[in-house]
């Protein structure tokens, strides 16, 4: 009797042992993974949820984070859309847990994203890493690290009579572009 009472408490501790083992290597596999994660793999978690972002320049801008790319995000608020270039983002912030993203690399580039917003004629503001505006009137051109902003009256349409200027704007100077509706 006193066997079995031995026999079954060395029992026990194996059991126990091997179950802090295999604890101690799912934490280390957890430590592993999240690791490798890159910013916009764990920004990927929050699509869909409201996020707030603290850009460069001291703007903060708070939303729906309705996409990402390979280097840029999308939020949506109130009506209007702002593209970040993610080298503008000092913080952001999710009250939500957010969930599994999507497999797949993000392949969009930001000037890819802009380019979109110039085939639409699209009436944008432009914020600067130095939380000025930078610009505001229609995206003209983008190239490959400066955009072009045909400025204009706010009332007014991108028109030849209209345009009071362009504006040339290095990707490295840019917060955010700001779809008006």
């Amino acid at each position: 009797m006193r066997w079995e009472a031995l026999f079954a408490d060395l029992e026990a501790e194996f059991g126990a042992e091997a179950a802090r083992e295999q604890n101690s290597e799912i934490q280390e596999f957890v430590r592993i993974e999240r690791a490798r994660q890159s910013l916009m793999q764990r920004l990927a978690r929050h699509v869909g949820t409201r996020i707030d972002v603290q850009l460069l320049g001291a703007e903060r801008i708070g939303g729906r984070l309705a996409g990402i790319g390979k280097d840029w995000l999308m939020l949506q608020h109130g009506g209007s859309e702002e593209l970040i270039p993610v080298q503008a983002v000092a913080w952001w912030a999710a009250l939500e847990a957010g969930s599994a993203p999507e497999p797949g690399e993000r392949r969009v580039r930001f000037s890819q994203a802009l380019r979109v917003l110039v085939r639409d004629r699209a009436r944008v503001s432009v914020g600067g890493i130095d939380g000025q505006l930078l610009a505001s009137g229609t995206l003209d051109q983008v190239g490959q690290d400066f955009l072009e902003v045909a400025l204009h009256a706010r009332d007014e349409f991108r028109r030849p009579g209209a345009l009071l200027g362009r504006t040339v704007i290095p990707f490295a100077a840019l917060a955010r572009v700001r779809r008006e509706g």
